[in-house]
């Protein structure tokens, strides 16, 4: 959908930012030329896992250093919400050749596995909440709300056309996979052990219910996604 939206087959280079090991990145591996990704944390990048046409620079979003209007695609995967709007919106414009296409995409949770199982998951990222809350934790769409990104891409006058598209995709999963969703997400700059944490937010009643609603059954997983896309 990107590649039509920039009305190229094949994009000569593609920007990721805020790329984090590189999962996104790696995904362009084989459809561009070449795939760049953009990540400040150097521990990231370390664990970024190479790829055929893919590189990774340890820079901020809005400090890129790549040239003006080498880019045909410029992607955010689950990452805009942590960064500054305007200087990441202004650096991607710059990059972008005219006609070039700025993507922001994020995932809806939980997946749509089964009503049981989805109203665990809610009360589960419930008491997350209540643990950030408790310890002043802050996530990055708490400054920067996704739902949002939208209305600050219009306004930042950057780019020529706007839009949200809503996409899914299905995947198979079974309970075990409920529960490592669950410790995927991880609580950063908590100052008690992953243990404590575990027995705070009481993970395995979230695990007992999916093994006894899922037992040893392998089902569709549906996850949806949110496209904010702009043409520069």
């Amino acid at each position: 959908m990107l590649c039509r939206y920039a009305r190229t087959d094949r994009p000569q280079l593609v920007g990721d930012f805020g790329c984090g090991t590189g999962l996104s990145t790696r995904a362009w591996s084989g459809t561009a030329e070449r795939a760049i990704g953009i990540e400040p944390n150097p521990a990231m990048l370390a664990a970024a896992e190479p790829a055929q046409g893919v590189e990774y620079r340890e820079a901020f979003a809005a400090e890129t250093d790549l040239d003006d209007g080498c880019a045909d695609i410029v992607t955010c995967s689950q990452s805009l919400h942590w960064m500054e709007p305007e200087p990441t919106f202004a650096e991607a414009a710059r990059i972008l050749r005219p006609g070039g296409v700025f993507a922001a995409y994020d995932y809806d949770w939980p997946p749509v596995v089964d009503p049981e199982v989805d109203d665990a998951f809610w009360a589960y990222q419930g008491r997350r909440r209540e643990v950030r809350k408790a310890r002043k934790i802050q996530k990055g769409a708490d400054r920067w709300s996704k739902e949002q990104h939208l209305g600050r891409m219009r306004a930042s006058g950057r780019f020529r056309y706007c839009r949200e598209v809503l996409l899914h995709s299905i995947e198979k999963g079974d309970a075990d996979r409920v529960g490592g969703f669950a410790r995927s997400f991880g609580l950063p700059f908590v100052d008690i052990s992953n243990e404590q944490l575990e027995r705070e937010l009481r993970v395995d009643e979230l695990e007992a219910v999916a093994h006894r609603v899922l037992g040893d059954r392998t089902v569709p997983f549906l996850f949806g996604y949110r496209v904010r896309l702009c043409v520069r």
